[in-house]
């Protein structure tokens, strides 16, 4: 764990932050912030032997990278957690930033609404900004990374801070303005950055007119990262969508933007019930396959969230051979991943999971929203102070990995 020392640094990070007010909106304007939910910030890692096979260099020996080297995957753990009682959020969100950073995490992985990150000209909101920049200080001080997925939509839910519409010279102004805060703040850890979250989920219930004016605003906005005169040669740039669309919705071709593709894994199938646990094998084989055939330059794959619950139906043996069978599929396709955020760090709490869940189709279906708020709810590696079985898997995920 980290040492005592480190500690009290942080927490004088936090206090900081907390109190510094640059270039912001009020606070009272700020939309209060869900630190346990599912995809943020404050809501917010597979065994030692490998099955690499034909992947690696011999038989059954580990991926060998270019020269012989051994291939790495830049890996990272969400940050989640249940708010205790009368606990500060944001000392709790930092306390789990550097858990994750002491299990060995390479890279910080965060998701927020664009409408909690600005407001409706892209100015920042200092709630959010100040808990992001106590969150992000321990892996920017270390040298780490950080990777950064802006909820246009989120899931089912516009998430943009404005009325009127997307593909309007007011749109392009505020996300211009929002990835302007992005770089000013994490520029030099900044590993990747996303548009979304979950695209097609959006689109399935959109309107033509909506999708093309969705389309319009992230072509915009990912070339405006790419070309930003703070942007990285590290810093990758994407869209987000489900995996399972990746490789079953040929529609989402025209959301395909930037140097990456952005993929996330959900839990629970299209009739909210849970998926067999060996299912993210077929799932991240199908969409390298999609990946491979698709026409241009080759993306690499992004897993920005992958997990698997212990209750809702499961087992903490159920997670565990989850992530035993995805570690054993990375094994064999170092060189085919960009990033994998593990879902997540610890057990949240039951309101956190239902408000998030509303994003799953919960608003308009009771029954699906509590199938997803049950499932959310038990995804992380330990519950309450106890590790669960998969613990002592992703940990070695962690060190093999890099």
């Amino acid at each position: 764990m980290v040492a005592l020392r480190h500690f009290v640094v942080v927490l004088a990070g936090v206090v900081a932050t907390v109190t510094a007010c640059t270039r912001v909106e009020p606070a009272s304007s700020a939309p209060e912030v869900p630190l346990g939910d599912g995809g943020t910030a404050g809501e917010t890692a597979g065994s030692a032997g490998s099955s690499a096979g034909e992947g690696g260099a011999a038989s059954g020996g580990e991926y060998m990278g270019e020269g012989g080297a051994l291939g790495t995957i830049e890996l990272g753990v969400w940050p989640t957690f249940a708010l205790a009682p009368n606990g500060s959020p944001d000392v709790q969100a930092v306390l789990a930033s550097v858990s994750t950073l002491s299990l060995g995490s390479s890279t910080l992985p965060l998701a927020e609404r664009w409408d909690e990150l600005s407001g409706a000209t892209g100015s920042p909101r200092a709630l959010t900004w100040n808990r992001l920049d106590a969150m992000t200080k321990p892996f920017r001080d270390r040298g780490a990374g950080v990777a950064l997925c802006i909820g246009v939509v989120d899931r089912e839910q516009p998430a943009w801070p404005f009325a009127g519409d997307l593909d309007s010279a007011a749109a392009a102004s505020a996300i211009e303005r929002t990835i302007d805060e992005v770089y000013s703040r994490y520029g030099a850890a900044l590993s990747h950055l996303c548009f979304g979250y979950e695209l097609d989920r959006y689109l399935a219930l959109a309107s033509r007119d909506e999708r093309e004016s969705l389309r319009l605003l992230l072509t915009r906005a990912v070339d405006y990262a790419r070309h930003h005169p703070l942007h990285r040669a590290k810093t990758v740039i994407g869209t987000a969508v489900t995996l399972d669309g990746l490789s079953s919705d040929a529609s989402l071709a025209d959301f395909m933007l930037g140097d990456e593709v952005v993929a996330v894994y959900d839990a629970l199938d299209g009739d909210a019930e849970l998926k067999p646990a060996a299912s993210v094998v077929d799932e991240v084989t199908a969409a390298l396959d999609a990946l491979d055939e698709a026409p241009g330059p080759r993306r690499a794959l992004t897993l920005f969230e992958v997990g698997y619950p212990s209750g809702a139906g499961s087992s903490e043996k159920r997670q565990r051979s989850y992530y035993s069978a995805l570690f054993g599929l990375l094994d064999t396709r170092r060189d085919a991943f960009g990033f994998v955020g593990i879902n997540g760090l610890a057990d949240r709490s039951a309101a956190d999971c239902a408000a998030e869940a509303l994003a799953f189709g919960g608003a308009s279906d009771p029954d699906v929203g509590a199938a997803w708020a049950s499932a959310r709810c038990s995804m992380g590696l330990r519950a309450d102070t106890v590790d669960k079985l998969a613990w002592s898997e992703v940990a070695a995920a962690l060190s093999r990995f890099r």
